[in-house]
């Protein structure tokens, strides 16, 4: 099918392809400027898609969920680091909303081919995958593609629908085909990894999304080039070569990507080992971000380096092991989260376990960080004598064990045995399966399994935690830098002030970040007043101001609350795991410290406009133009 590509919507590229697998029907329908104004892109529309569009209630993979793959204004542009999307949709790990967010160059290249966004529906028939190619949207078979993991299936589609400059693939491996909880959306190595996003796509069998476009300029998307030049060139300032330098001196994201933070959390207290158990790993200098430097990453100016488009922080790394049991192993990363999740949360103190883990969760399609907290929490059901030898598949799942842990990511890639079902269903499932008072210590919010920071070792990390939309999430906001960095010089013991806090200065600017299609990242160098500055050249909007930028998270926010509302979800459900409420932490600067949440999250409700039960009052949804959402 072609569709003409006529016209112009600054920041945007102003139309939407919606693609239905049961009929095999492919349309394109205009973007909505008044939402795209009040939501911006990203997170921000496709939660009004899914708000407006899913009955409550639906089974998430059953036909009538759907996937919203959604680009930001800034996606695509000049702007830096402007090459996120998100994939969006009703969780099976949860149930609750779920928005997972990728790098790379998949995002700009839907947004030159002329699309904001894909809205999928529908079950496919037999496996399928979407090419796009400018104006030729197509569904084609996948019937011999059904079965390969991420990285042939990438190269396949890239080779076949290359003739004319380098397509962009998202897919699915094995993991994601077989409905696996824990399944990730892969593309060029990263992933969208959270909340089973992948068992979506397996469940409409669709294997990828393959884009090429060229009809729309990075140039050309913005309205004030000199305004939008100034603005950028501001930002390019701060997030470049001097912004490097000084990270480099202290080895930050240049050096060591994202593990530069490993030594911190970890003296912290905040580093969850052996399950959360302790916050604090006695190997830690066996896996820093200074020994994969050294030992695995190949050298920061290596040509073999992939960063995603247009980044100048650079935070990437190529690993490879050159001995032992995995030697040849390569892999980008292992980013922070992965370095923990297979490494302290399962007591593994090996680099190369770690690595050849990570590398399997990409070939397979795997979340790291929800694979690796339940093979911890399995980890800790075995040396409890609650799941025997014959439940793991005769591994000997101890902590520590590194070939168990490496083996137990191949089982839950392929979802064989019990023990890769197991894992596939994530840690919540699982302890309901296997009982005995497991649930006390399975590490999650609804559903959804804790990253790498120990909420004992900071207050306002365990209300993010518990609050999150999506279940457990570090990301909006991230806490643990003021908190266990002290990079604000936050109080990690204290809950006075938290609420606010989290409320005002960080969750709601993380929204809006998200929703521009600008790499969070970029946080650590601008702040939203330079994203602000870049938007409203970019888009034009008229009488769009800074106030209103930031008025846009709060705004997201509110929605994707009112979408779990709707869903089920109440105060019962903003609440943490026993072990972190109950037990204190044994060791470090916060031993002794529970996380006290009744001391935060009235207070929070109450800042957010909330009643009592978590519930956005219809005055707040009224006051934020959200009248729709008024049940």
């Amino acid at each position: 099918m072609r569709f003409d590509l006529s016209g112009q919507i600054h920041g945007f590229a102003g139309q939407l392809l919606r693609v239905n697998l049961s009929s095999g029907k492919i349309s394109k329908e205009p973007l909505d400027l008044d939402v795209a104004r009040r939501l911006l892109g990203g997170k921000g529309y496709a939660a009004y898609v899914l708000y407006n569009e899913l009955r409550p209630g639906i089974d998430p993979l059953g036909p009538e969920n759907k996937l919203v793959f959604m680009t930001g204004p800034l996606t695509g542009t000049p702007a830096p680091l402007g090459n996120r999307f998100c994939v969006c949709t009703k969780s099976p790990l949860t149930g609750a909303w779920l928005d997972s967010h990728c790098g790379g160059s998949w995002g700009p290249e839907l947004k030159w081919a002329g699309y904001d966004g894909v809205i999928v529906e529908g079950v496919a028939s037999r496996p399928v995958y979407v090419s796009v190619d400018n104006e030729d949207v197509r569904i084609n078979d996948a019937s011999w593609l059904w079965g390969s993991d991420t990285f042939s299936t990438e190269r396949i589609l890239k080779d076949r629908h290359g003739s004319r400059g380098i397509p962009r693939v998202a897919g699915i491996g094995p993991a994601g085909e077989k409905l696996a909880l824990v399944a990730s959306v892969i593309s060029e190595v990263r992933a969208a990894g959270r909340g089973g996003a992948g068992a979506v796509m397996g469940s409409k069998k669709l294997k990828a999304i393959v884009v090429r476009g060229d009809a729309k300029k990075p140039e050309d998307l913005v309205a004030d080039p000199k305004a939008f030049g100034d603005a950028v060139k501001k930002a390019h300032g701060k997030t470049g070569e001097d912004f490097r330098t000084s990270v480099r001196k202290r080895g930050g994201l240049v050096i060591m990507g994202t593990a530069n933070i490993v030594d911190g959390i970890n003296e912290a207290g905040g580093w969850p080992t052996r399950n959360f158990q302790t916050g604090m790993f006695e190997h830690v200098l066996d896996v820093d971000g200074m020994v994969f430097t050294q030992k695995l990453w190949v050298p920061p100016e290596s040509p073999g380096r992939r960063p995603c488009w247009n980044c100048t922080i650079l935070c990437a790394h190529l690993g490879i092991v050159k001995e032992g049991r995995w030697a040849g192993t390569v892999t980008e990363g292992p980013e922070y989260e992965t370095l923990w999740a297979y490494g302290p949360q399962c007591g593994v103190g090996s680099r190369e376990a770690i690595a050849r883990a990570d590398y399997l969760s990409d070939y397979y399609g795997i979340d790291t960080i929800s694979v690796g907290n339940t093979i911890g929490f399995l980890m800790e059901c075995y040396e409890k004598g609650l799941i025997s030898r014959e439940e793991t598949d005769g591994l000997d799942l101890r902590f520590g064990n590194a070939d168990a842990m490496v083996e137990a990511v191949e089982k839950t890639g392929q979802l064989s045995g019990n023990l890769g079902r197991l894992i596939a269903m994530g840690s919540k499932k699982a302890a309901e399966k296997i009982g005995s008072g497991s649930d006390r210590f399975a590490i999650h919010v609804k559903g959804m399994e804790f990253p790498a920071y120990e909420p004992r070792a900071g207050q306002g990390m365990g209300l993010a935690y518990a609050k999150s939309d999506r279940g457990a999430c570090h990301l909006r906001p991230w806490p643990a830098g003021a908190e266990m960095l002290g990079w604000d010089g936050k109080d990690p013991r204290t809950t006075e002030g938290k609420a606010k806090w989290i409320k005002d200065n960080t969750e709601d600017v993380a929204s809006a970040f998200d929703s521009s299609g600008l790499c969070l990242f970029i946080s650590f160098a601008i702040n939203a007043d330079d994203v602000y500055d870049m938007l409203a050249p970019a888009t034009g909007f008229s009488g769009f101001t800074n106030a209103e930028f930031k008025r846009i998270g709060e705004r997201i926010n509110n929605l994707t609350r009112a979408f779990n509302v709707r869903e089920g979800f109440s105060r019962k459900d903003d609440t943490l795991p026993y072990r972190q409420l109950n037990e204190p932490l044994p060791v470090g600067p916060c031993k002794g410290a529970v996380v006290r949440l009744d001391e935060m999250l009235p207070e929070y409700y109450l800042f957010c406009g909330w009643d009592s039960e978590g519930r956005p009052t219809a005055a707040k949804l009224k006051e934020l133009g959200l009248d729709f959402a008024i049940g």
